[in-house]
């Protein structure tokens, strides 16, 4: 493997990783009420000041859930690509499909916070 091979696949832990923590970010969310700053909010936001908490965990809490089933899938097939066996069709599409989730995610999340806090 070259350097370039193990970079891409430092880069699919660290998705998986991060599709991970986004869906136990949504079953916490779902379960205690508690938004995870981190990814939902930033560090100029505290979830103290949101003006509808209900309601913002209703639009964002499946918008999470989605970022993180994607981010999940997609680290999966670039760990496998990079590590197991060499698949470049299908870890490009995942990759492409992955940053429109990302995209869509960030402008979303940003419309709601700014509606709710």
């Amino acid at each position: 493997m070259d350097n370039m091979d193990s970079v891409w696949g430092i880069i699919g832990i660290i998705v998986l990783a991060c599709g991970l923590y986004a869906i136990y970010a949504f079953i916490k969310m779902k379960t205690t009420g508690e938004i995870n700053a981190s990814l939902l909010l930033g560090k100029e936001y505290t979830y103290k000041k949101c003006k509808n908490k209900e309601a913002y965990v209703r639009k964002a809490g499946p918008a999470l859930l989605v970022f993180g089933i994607v981010a999940l899938v997609y680290g999966i097939i670039d760990v496998v690509h990079c590590y197991v066996y060499p698949m470049d069709i299908v870890d490009t599409a995942g990759m492409i499909i992955f940053f429109v989730v990302l995209v869509a995610f960030a402008v979303y999340t940003t419309k709601i916070k700014k509606e709710y806090f």
